[in-house]
């Protein structure tokens, strides 16, 4: 058992004892309906212009929007030419197909087994009871260079209620009293693309992209004098600066996703469901509590030496994380997403065709 002292938190991921691996046995899977598809990072910028009194604040919400209006634009763009080769509906028929496939392979009659997968949008936030969730992410970072795929895995019964496996000097936290009985996150990471070198040529077709970012649904450019000409200035004279930024930067490598019907992000993503069907299966059935002060797992190192471990400290201690071999820099991921209008779309009318949530009762005592 692992110990926290007081005011130290817990690990985020809860593992499975072996009485309720046994209780559990084949238990069905609900794939949350994504609700972003893969969503583009950006960094909203903050101008506080509170300090000089309501005029100040006026002109810091003028200066926010002009600032972040070529950002923001940029970035939906790309999350709408992302969604036309790879739609949400397909990464979650992707996710099933391949869960359904790793709990086949899978030995049977002992343990937890997953008989059953289904993807499910619901109308409401609520908790399925006695079925593993899962509910995923799909971000490209700021500069498009590497898709980060999160899912995250719960299962809650309210015949199994969660009993901390660590002690406390004092009462544990409120965080240890609820909650469901298993809880980890599978974190895929994508080979990075090579980030371009900025040369008079790119740096004509950066300004050719801000242009054609700007414009309009008829195809005009910004009348002079809007806050929409302007930030398209602002825009221009910053690629002008002789370096390129992360949001730049994703102009160029948006296309490297998107070339031959997105064949690169469809294999990612291939890869990532692969990864995360595996070893949740494996982890559900796995009763080693994590602690706050081990040590890193190397579980699997692939032929390209892709890599995949297991987190051994901190408050990540116990959850998956599968990255490519020699990654020299941190893709960053913003304070903001953009996600493209056709997914958008589809999720409110998945959501609107949902059964509203039913009172449920456990399926086992």
């Amino acid at each position: 058992m692992a110990a926290c002292a007081t005011g130290e938190p817990a690990p985020y991921a809860r593992p499975l004892s072996q009485a309720s691996i046994e209780a559990m046995g084949p238990t069905p899977v609900s794939v949350n309906g994504d609700e972003n598809g893969v969503a583009k990072a950006w960094f909203y910028t903050e101008v506080n212009g509170a300090g000089a009194g309501l005029i100040g604040a006026v002109a810091g919400a003028i200066a926010a929007a002009i600032i972040n209006a070529g950002p923001s634009a940029r970035a939906h763009k790309q999350a709408d030419e992302v969604a036309d080769v790879q739609t949400v509906e397909g990464l979650n028929a992707s996710l099933v197909s391949t869960v359904k496939s790793e709990a086949a392979r899978a030995p049977t009659g002992t343990g937890v087994s997953f008989p059953d997968v289904l993807v499910a949008y619901k109308a409401a936030p609520s908790v399925t009871d006695d079925a593993v969730e899962i509910t995923t992410a799909y971000t490209l970072s700021e500069d498009s260079s590497v898709l980060r795929i999160v899912a995250t895995a719960t299962y809650a019964n309210k015949a199994l209620p969660y009993k901390t496996p660590y002690t406390f000097k004092k009462a544990p936290p409120k965080s240890e009293t609820q909650g469901p009985l298993y809880r980890n996150t599978f974190t895929y990471y994508s080979t990075p693309l090579p980030v371009p070198t900025l040369t008079p040529e790119l740096r004509e077709r950066l300004i050719a992209n801000i242009k054609e970012s700007a414009r309009d649904a008829n195809g005009a450019l910004p009348a002079e004098g809007t806050s929409e000409y302007r930030s398209m200035q602002r825009e221009i004279e910053l690629a002008n600066d002789n370096k390129l930024t992360a949001n730049e930067t994703s102009l160029f490598l948006t296309r490297g996703w998107l070339s031959n019907d997105g064949a690169r992000i469809k294999e990612e993503i291939r890869r990532a469901h692969e990864f995360v069907a595996r070893y949740l299966l494996a982890d559900m059935n796995r009763t080693a509590v994590p602690s706050l002060t081990g040590q890193d797992e190397l579980l699997e190192t692939a032929a390209d030496q892709r890599t995949v471990r297991r987190i051994g400290r901190g408050v990540e201690a116990g959850s998956y994380v599968c990255s490519a071999p020699d990654v020299m820099g941190f893709a960053t991921y913003g304070n903001a997403i953009a996600v493209s209008k056709r997914t958008v779309a589809y999720v409110k009318d998945m959501k609107a065709k949902a059964p509203k949530p039913a009172k449920a009762s456990g399926r086992k005592s």
